[in-house]
């Protein structure tokens, strides 16, 4: 494929411009639809349990697989992202998104969800969200960090709108109906995303598989990968399960969804807040601060008992420090390794979170039901966020030199004009070109 087939990828000038923006609101309302549909699933829980008589463990293992799925699919998008560009894969998983939703709402059994909703709602949207946070942050060098926080800023949102909205769905329509109206809601604003979201305007100046190898062999990689599943296993498990654990001490169900609500919110406080300081503080200072919030968090809920107050300040640092960990990640990780194969690179982060994330809920909702109180799911899933801080403590705030052993040392531009990847060398045109 010649370089001139592909207009975009040699216009530099378009970086940071109003079509990186563009670029920016298609990637967050693709994510955030997908995010807030799949946090939603608490909302739906009590019912589908109640209906066919599996228990919210058993259930939970519904979301589980979903957002294993949901995240884990970027280990295998992000080279999809090199070769096709984003469109295609929002456009396939996108549809696969909207048919697991209209499949899930056809269910006869439990199994059958596990299925549909993993495959269709997990896979589907897992070929698309962390490529739109990639492209998204290649469009930016100057603005990425605040351009994170706007795409990660949709996630909030739908978190914030969705779950009443399918709470408020579930309690007139029923649960099935419920799940049709969030295919129609999906399937409108992936077209609208479609039409906004366009492959990276420049061309990474090294070769995106040897990249990714050398980056792959580096300590800050594995903390960050490390630190980033321990952190999956309490927030990802705290979505699926704070609904249901406040109905279990006597909170209404409309109170109950409305936590959800609030940790929307506060994600984005969180997402545009921790983000507008990232120049001044550093994205990977601020990183270990969205970490360190969650121990402070669940220390809140654990003596939160029934008081509903004490669970919204729960949900509200649960909120900022989640939102603060989405959208940091796309500015620390390009910060730390460069642009070059951020997809790949940021597909092996998501798929380490996936497999916290499918832990999280399974593990909440089961010790739950075992011990027949909260406190003990508590406890244990605030030892895992201790445990995450700790590792992204110690990681470097500085590039992380990637050059071959025997490279000679190329100069350097300032770092606030060029991300890291542009003191890698050249590959041959043919690699540009693919």
């Amino acid at each position: 494929m010649a370089l001139t087939s592909a207009p975009l990828a040699s216009r530099p000038e378009l970086i940071d411009s109003w079509r990186a923006w563009l670029v920016a609101v298609g990637a967050g309302l693709s994510c955030g639809v997908a995010f807030g549909t799949i946090y939603t699933f608490g909302a739906f829980i009590e019912s589908m349990s109640a209906e066919f008589g599996t228990g919210q463990g058993g259930t939970s293992v519904m979301i589980g697989i979903a957002t294993l799925l949901f995240f884990s699919t970027g280990i295998i998008s992000g080279p999809l992202l090199h070769r096709l560009g984003p469109r295609p894969l929002l456009a396939v998983g996108g549809t696969m998104f909207v048919a697991g939703l209209v499949l899930t709402s056809a269910v006869s059994q439990i199994s059958h969800g596990y299925v549909v909703y993993g495959i269709g709602c997990g896979f589907g949207a897992g070929l698309f969200v962390s490529p739109l946070f990639a492209t998204a942050a290649s469009w930016f060098v100057r603005n990425r960090a605040v351009s994170q926080g706007l795409v990660a800023t949709g996630p909030g949102l739908g978190t914030m709108f969705l779950v009443p909205l399918a709470e408020r769905m579930i309690e007139i329509l029923g649960w099935r109906e419920a799940f049709r109206w969030l295919a129609v809601i999906a399937a409108v604003t992936f077209v609208v995303c479609f039409v906004l979201v366009r492959r990276t305007p420049i061309v990474a100046t090294a070769h995106p598989r040897e990249h990714v190898r050398r980056v792959c062999r580096t300590k800050a990689f594995w903390l960050l990968t490390i630190g980033s599943a321990l952190f999956a296993v309490p927030v990802i498990g705290s979505l699926a399960a704070i609904i249901p654990f406040a109905r279990s001490v006597g909170i209404s169900a409309s109170a109950a969804a409305l936590l959800l609500s609030v940790v929307g919110g506060a994600s984005i406080v969180g997402r545009l807040l921790l983000t507008s300081f990232a120049r001044a503080l550093g994205s990977v200072r601020l990183l270990t601060i969205s970490f360190g919030m969650l121990p402070v968090a669940y220390v809140i809920w654990f003596f939160a008992s029934d008081r509903y107050w004490q669970i919204v300040v729960f949900a509200v640092l649960l909120g900022v420090g989640y939102g603060g960990f989405v959208a940091l990640q796309g500015d620390v990780t390009p910060h730390l390794f460069g642009v070059a194969g951020i997809g790949s690179v940021l597909g092996r982060l998501f798929f380490c979170y996936g497999i916290g994330s499918m832990v999280g809920p399974i593990l909440m909702l089961t010790m739950q039901e075992q011990t027949g109180g909260t406190l003990v799911p508590i406890a244990v899933v605030a030892v895992f966020a201790l445990a995450g801080t700790l590792v992204i403590s110690r990681l470097t705030r500085d590039p992380v030199p990637l050059e071959p052993p025997d490279a000679a040392p190329a100069p350097r531009v300032p770092s606030q004009l060029s991300p890291p990847s542009v003191w890698m060398p050249v590959p041959a045109s043919s690699d540009i070109a693919r």
